[in-house]
């Protein structure tokens, strides 16, 4: 029997995603149980209601598969496998500090969540569940007692990089990072470039949120010679400017770099100097995407208001007498990871593991974490090695891994020195403020987020 636990289960959009990607495999319904974990008891249970209805109206097809719900952690967590990872400690109210607090000293922030001010105060109210989790996993977590076929902890929680290099750091191999960046952006050019998966390869590598396609390829049919893509893309951009204005912002680092990058325009221009210090400047690179909007506030505005329609989406989902299945699998990479491990076929994936001994991208510092090439088989996880990103890749990275390296540093000793350090070394933080400015509002964010932290 395997056992798979989802903590922050009670995220439903995703939590639905992700949940029903596991349905779709035989090798994971086989002869299993998903528990469903949050501490959130409203959301927990619609979560679990809706997995029972789906249950329900497959009776034969979800036989060998039962649905547990909990609000204790390491009841989930005993004798699992496999832990899905979706927390976001402090919810809504510290988001909003997050993002207030940096305002008033001229900070501005379309997302939040991975760099900065706002992505390193998400990190360190996650890190003490973190902690939890595993000890729970080294304690109770499946096959406990052996150091080999050990528990995966596959987070999707952001900041990713502090995240899965701060488990890491704390039980070596224990987590791998997960997030759509690579595999949504590659379909996104894809399609723009109008060319058929089997045409079209890649490589990306760099750090979560700012991997970039080192190589992008394709060929006219499978007999063809792989050509640079690059040249395509760039000719398409030219004959078609209204491309260019759905992601100004991510194009004109394309230009500066030559290469494209993961993460979406708002996203992107959180981790660099050049764009969020001048409203001029934001209003000339706001693209005409949904993500591509570089407003301050603007994702906390948007999730927000798409989690009050929750309740009425799961209330009119539950009302139907039968669910239906979704036919396409979403892209995201747990379910297929898991599979990949149960029947040893493997999967190739991006993730986001520890650069052991600067080994996988060798430009980029030693034991960071960084986001490459990954297999899954029977045998676990073997991330692609003797990658060297380009000089300017390089350096942008770098720019942003420091930030990480002074957060995990500063959580794993509680030392808040570490942790103003981290957001003196924002590139975004640092094009606004002075040292003086950024230590005064680093410690007034430890102060109105007090209760969430851990006791530095």
């Amino acid at each position: 029997m395997i056992k798979i636990a989802f903590i922050g289960a009670g995220s439903f959009v995703f939590g639905e995603t992700v949940l029903t990607d596991i349905l779709m495999f035989p090798s994971l319904i086989e002869d299993s149980i998903i528990v469903l974990e949050d501490i959130d008891e409203h959301y927990l249970d619609l979560m679990y209601k809706y997995m029972i209805k789906l249950k329900e109206s497959y009776p034969e097809k979800f036989k060998g598969v039962t649905f547990e719900k909990t609000t204790n952690q390491r009841k989930a967590i005993e004798e699992a496998k496999y832990i899905i990872n979706a927390i976001h400690v402090g919810g809504y109210e510290a988001y909003k500090l997050d993002m207030d607090i940096p305002y008033k000293y001229g900070v501005t922030q379309c997302v939040g969540d991975t760099l900065g001010p706002g992505g390193v105060f998400r990190f360190l109210r996650a890190t003490p569940v973190m902690k939890s989790i595993l000890k729970d996993i080294k304690e109770v977590g499946y096959n406990s007692r052996s150091d080999i076929d050990k528990p995966l902890l596959l987070n999707y929680t952001n900041p990713m990089a502090m995240i899965t290099w701060y488990c890491n750091k704390i039980m070596p191999d224990s987590t791998i990072g997960l997030c759509h960046g690579v595999f949504g952006t590659a379909f996104g050019l894809r399609h723009a470039l109008g060319i058929k998966s089997e045409n079209f390869t890649y490589l990306c590598a760099g750090i979560n949120h700012m991997a970039w396609f080192i190589k992008l390829l394709y060929r006219e049919n499978k007999s063809s010679p792989w050509k640079n893509a690059y040249e395509l893309l760039n000719n398409k951009l030219a004959e078609n400017p209204s491309f260019e204005e759905l992601e100004r912002l991510r194009v004109d680092m394309m230009r500066a770099t030559g290469y494209f990058m993961t993460e979406s325009s708002g996203h992107l221009s959180e981790y660099l100097p050049y764009y969020r210090k001048r409203e001029d400047l934001l209003e000339k690179y706001r693209g005409t995407m949904l993500f591509a909007n570089l407003e301050h506030n603007f994702n906390y505005e948007m999730s927000k208001g798409n989690s009050e329609s929750v309740d009425k989406t799961i209330a009119r989902k539950l009302k139907r007498k039968n669910l239906k299945l979704k036919k396409r699998h979403s892209g995201e990479y747990a379910s297929y990871i898991m599979n990949a491990i149960e029947t040893d076929k493997p999967f190739i994936f991006n993730g986001n593991v520890i650069n052991k001994q600067g080994g996988l991208i060798t430009n980029l510092p030693k034991e960071c974490c960084v986001e490459v090439p990954v297999a899954a088989d029977s045998q676990g996880l073997h991330p692609q090695g003797g990658i060297e990103l380009p000089t300017i890749c390089q350096a942008l990275c770098i720019s942003n891994i420091m930030v990480q390296k002074a957060a995990v540093e500063g959580a794993l000793t509680l030392d808040r020195e570490k942790i103003y350090h981290a957001v003196l070394l924002d590139p975004n933080t640092a094009s606004v403020c002075s040292p003086a400015e950024i230590r005064e509002m680093v410690d007034e964010m430890f102060d109105a987020e007090v209760k969430w932290l851990p006791p530095f």
